[in-house]
Protein backbone atom coordinates (compact mmCIF):
# COMPACT_ATOMS: atom_id res chain seq x y z
CA UNK A 1 0.00 0.00 0.00
CA UNK A 2 2.73 2.40 0.87
CA UNK A 3 4.37 1.63 -2.73
CA UNK A 4 1.37 2.20 -4.09
CA UNK A 5 0.81 5.54 -2.27
CA UNK A 6 4.44 6.87 -3.29
CA UNK A 7 4.28 6.07 -7.11
CA UNK A 8 0.27 7.80 -7.06
CA UNK A 9 2.44 10.73 -5.89
CA UNK A 10 5.10 10.87 -8.21
CA UNK A 11 3.48 10.19 -11.06
CA UNK A 12 0.88 12.76 -9.64
CA UNK A 13 4.24 14.90 -9.25
CA UNK A 14 5.27 14.20 -12.58
CA UNK A 15 2.32 15.13 -14.30
CA UNK A 16 2.44 18.25 -12.57
CA UNK A 17 5.42 19.01 -13.56
CA UNK A 18 5.21 17.66 -17.34
CA UNK A 19 1.97 20.58 -17.24
CA UNK A 20 4.23 23.67 -16.29
CA UNK A 21 7.28 22.60 -18.19
CA UNK A 22 3.84 21.83 -21.09
CA UNK A 23 2.39 25.82 -20.60
CA UNK A 24 6.16 26.67 -20.29
CA UNK A 25 7.47 25.18 -23.69
CA UNK A 26 4.18 26.36 -25.62
CA UNK A 27 5.24 29.90 -23.91
CA UNK A 28 8.46 29.95 -25.38
CA UNK A 29 7.46 27.59 -28.86
CA UNK A 30 4.77 31.17 -29.34
CA UNK A 31 7.31 33.42 -28.62
CA UNK A 32 9.90 31.91 -31.42
CA UNK A 33 7.13 31.97 -33.76
CA UNK A 34 6.38 35.33 -33.20
CA UNK A 35 9.95 36.07 -33.54
CA UNK A 36 10.45 34.65 -36.59
CA UNK A 37 7.49 36.37 -37.99
CA UNK A 38 8.63 39.75 -37.07
CA UNK A 39 11.97 38.02 -38.68
CA UNK A 40 10.27 37.00 -41.97
CA UNK A 41 8.34 40.39 -42.48
CA UNK A 42 11.28 42.48 -41.55
CA UNK A 43 13.48 40.66 -44.27
CA UNK A 44 10.21 41.02 -46.59
CA UNK A 45 10.10 44.71 -46.07
CA UNK A 46 13.91 45.35 -46.59
CA UNK A 47 13.82 43.33 -49.69
CA UNK A 48 10.93 45.76 -50.83
CA UNK A 49 13.00 48.52 -50.10
CA UNK A 50 15.98 47.34 -52.10
CA UNK A 51 13.61 46.84 -55.11
CA UNK A 52 12.23 50.45 -54.89
CA UNK A 53 15.97 51.93 -54.06
CA UNK A 54 16.96 49.91 -57.76
CA UNK A 55 14.21 51.53 -58.97
CA UNK A 56 14.37 55.05 -58.04
CA UNK A 57 17.67 55.23 -58.63
CA UNK A 58 17.67 54.01 -62.06
CA UNK A 59 14.37 56.65 -62.56
CA UNK A 60 16.84 59.23 -60.94
CA UNK A 61 20.12 58.45 -63.48
CA UNK A 62 17.19 58.45 -66.74
CA UNK A 63 15.74 61.63 -65.41
CA UNK A 64 19.80 62.89 -65.16
CA UNK A 65 20.01 61.50 -68.61
CA UNK A 66 17.19 63.34 -70.04
CA UNK A 67 18.03 66.81 -68.37
CA UNK A 68 21.32 67.01 -69.80
CA UNK A 69 20.25 66.06 -73.37
CA UNK A 70 17.63 69.08 -72.97
CA UNK A 71 20.12 71.32 -72.17
CA UNK A 72 22.32 70.20 -74.90
CA UNK A 73 19.73 71.03 -76.87
CA UNK A 74 18.89 73.97 -75.15
CA UNK A 75 22.46 75.18 -75.87
CA UNK A 76 21.97 74.56 -79.99
CA UNK A 77 19.04 76.43 -80.18
CA UNK A 78 20.72 79.37 -78.18
CA UNK A 79 23.55 78.97 -80.57
CA UNK A 80 21.23 78.95 -84.04
CA UNK A 81 19.26 81.78 -82.49
CA UNK A 82 21.90 83.47 -82.00
CA UNK A 83 23.74 83.07 -85.65
CA UNK A 84 20.35 84.19 -86.74
CA UNK A 85 19.55 87.35 -85.20
CA UNK A 86 23.69 88.59 -84.67
CA UNK A 87 25.02 87.13 -87.71
CA UNK A 88 28.87 87.01 -87.81
CA UNK A 89 30.70 89.36 -89.73
CA UNK A 90 31.82 87.41 -92.89
CA UNK A 91 35.81 88.59 -93.29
Amino acid sequence: MKKVIIVLTGVTLACLLSACTSDQLKSEQKTEREAMSAKQSADRQFEHAEVALAASTATTAAAAANLAAKKQQQSQADAALEQIVCPQPAE
